[in-house]
């Protein structure tokens, strides 16, 4: 049998347009929630889950060679995945638990066969650099909703007033963690992939907005992710001249002098929180601090956790319902030994390939994986599932789907 790469474009794919079609909708989600102060959120639950299943459908029906490819190639996922399902019967209300694992299960399921398969069948740096278009317009769409719901360049704080602005699309948090991504992959987009005049101008424009809202965001995890970016940036990323990284870093460090000459702005007002936060404790902390003492007081738990998602547990030990970190969610869900295997899939092996084979062209990938660590995106419509997902599956396992193509290279007859 002749298994011939596919030679469409990824982008014609409907496989990869279907995951496209399930990332945007989760923003479309997150801004009809904030602008119907929460009433479409049980109507876009429907819509995604109906698009998610109709998706997850269509995968179904590819050829079942792909399927059994996928599933020798990605064992480590399927038992990840396996293991979150049965720590999530480990509950008081196991029902209510595991129907919420399911909401993280199907969804990256989804996601790995998906992205095997476009693997599969393309080129990986033509995936590659379609999930990071992708991505690109997907969050663009918070970047250009803050200027359409009345924001503006004269604003120089946004934490606050934004939160509670009822006319805005999002909060600040989300236009803090969007403009990091469209920046970044508006970066990598321009420095890797042939676009058409317009994009250029669209990415060069919005992006230098997009560095301005990161700043008046004030969200402290995407100041913290673009500066682990810094590193990369300057020292492994070799597509730009040094003269031309000294060039392009002078636009942010002038827009902080900027910003600090004003006493209200988002980088004042952030700094003085942290200043009163050093003195009273900073709430998450406490409740870290919380969580590993009562661990602590039952050694037992460290190895078998309290259960995935047992959001009423969580409530009782540190009077929050949920950690409002990813990595949190595993480690204490599920205990050590699953952490650190869901930790090696999703951050040290993609990690590990990054720094190695792709962090001298592209930059965007550090924040994918330093965000989740501040807020829960572990289930299927949460902010950053999917782009953290994708790329984390995406380039953790190139490289092993790159070797089941040369092998069936060479096992196919010659034309």
């Amino acid at each position: 049998m002749n298994y011939a790469l596919a030679r469409k474009d990824v982008s014609g794919d409907f496989v990869f347009r279907l995951l496209f079609l399930n990332m945007g909708l989760v923003i479309v989600g997150y801004a009809l929630g904030v602008l119907t102060d929460m009433a479409s959120v049980e109507p876009m639950r429907i819509v995604k889950y109906s698009v998610l299943l109709m998706s997850i459908l269509f995968v179904l029906k590819r050829k079942l060679f792909i399927l059994r490819m996928l599933s020798n190639c990605m064992q480590g996922l399927l038992v990840l995945s396996l293991l979150f399902a049965f720590f999530g019967l480990l509950t008081a209300n196991p029902l209510t638990s595991f129907l919420k694992v399911l909401t993280h299960v199907v969804p990256f399921l989804y996601v790995a066969f998906s992205v095997g398969y476009l693997l599969f069948l393309h080129p990986t740096r033509q995936v590659f650099h379609a999930f990071i278009s992708a991505i690109n317009w997907v969050y663009l769409i918070p970047v250009v909703s803050y200027f359409i719901t009345g924001g503006g360049l004269t604003d120089t704080n946004i934490y606050d007033v934004y939160d509670k602005n009822e006319d805005s699309a999002f909060v600040s948090n989300h236009y803090g963690w969007s403009s990091t991504i469209f920046l970044l992959t508006s970066l990598d987009l321009l420095r890797n992939v042939s676009l058409h005049w317009l994009r250029k101008i669209l990415l060069i424009v919005v992006g230098v907005v997009a560095v301005y809202l990161v700043l008046i965001s004030g969200n402290r995890t995407s100041w913290l992710s673009l500066s682990l970016v810094a590193l990369v940036f300057v020292f492994k990323y070799r597509r730009i001249p040094f003269y031309q990284k000294v060039l392009l870093s002078l636009l942010p460090i002038g827009l902080v002098l900027y910003l600090l000459k004003d006493p209200d702005s988002a980088i004042n007002a952030r700094f003085e929180k942290t200043r009163v936060q050093q003195k009273k404790g900073e709430p998450r902390s406490e409740k870290s601090m919380k969580i590993i003492t009562y661990f602590n007081s039952v050694p037992s738990l460290w190895v078998t956790g309290i259960g995935m998602f047992n959001n009423e547990q969580v409530k009782i030990i540190i009077g929050w319902p949920g950690f409002h970190n990813s990595y949190y969610e595993v480690l204490f869900g599920a205990g050590v030994p699953v952490f650190l295997f869901f930790f090696y899939l999703i951050v040290i092996r993609p990690g590990w390939y990054y720094i190695r084979y792709f962090a001298v062209r592209y930059l965007f990938f550090l924040p994918l994986l330093v965000i989740p660590f501040f807020e829960s995106n572990l289930t299927g419509g949460q902010f950053l599932f999917f782009p953290w997902f994708i790329m984390a599956i995406l380039i953790g396992y190139s490289r092993s789907f790159a070797k089941i193509k040369l092998a069936i290279k060479s096992l196919s007859p010659a034309p």
